[in-house]
């Protein structure tokens, strides 16, 4: 399934990349795919080479009819405080 980007709603937007990937690893396993789309896109490669971390914005995108079902999990997982409601 192809994804347009006015499909896409940002669910969450951490500071954290392995918080970002649990996340979405939680979600797929319930069939929600996720996109993550970082403010600093080389920051993987940084970490990967140099090990430093550093500093980025990820947001994870969803289908906007996955939205509430995600919200649901995410309420029921050990990341609810990340959510604005």
């Amino acid at each position: 399934m192809i994804m347009e980007e006015n499909d896409l709603r940002i669910l969450v937007s951490i500071e954290d990349r392995v918080i970002a990937e649990d996340i979405q690893n939680m979600l797929e396993e319930s069939e929600i795919y996720t996109m993550l789309v970082s403010d600093n896109p080389a920051s993987s490669v940084l970490t990967t080479y140099s090990g430093l971390n550093p500093i980025e914005c990820v947001d994870i995108q969803i289908n906007k009819d996955d939205y509430q079902r995600a919200i649901e999990i995410l309420i029921d997982s050990p990341y609810k405080e990340l959510l604005d409601i």
